[in-house]
């Protein structure tokens, strides 16, 4: 796997929630945007 863009969260109490939750939500729609349009439409259903 190419790890290039990948962000490593330590989840150890010193991050804020808003924090992880934002980047968690910022990498699902990344991935979800590069899925083709049919995945993509049946994910939606």
């Amino acid at each position: 796997m190419n790890k290039l863009h990948w962000n490593t969260l330590i989840l150890d109490g010193s991050l804020p929630d808003e924090l992880i939750l934002d980047q968690n939500d910022t990498s699902y729609r990344l991935v979800f945007a590069s899925l083709p349009q049919s995945l993509r439409n049946k994910i939606r259903e």
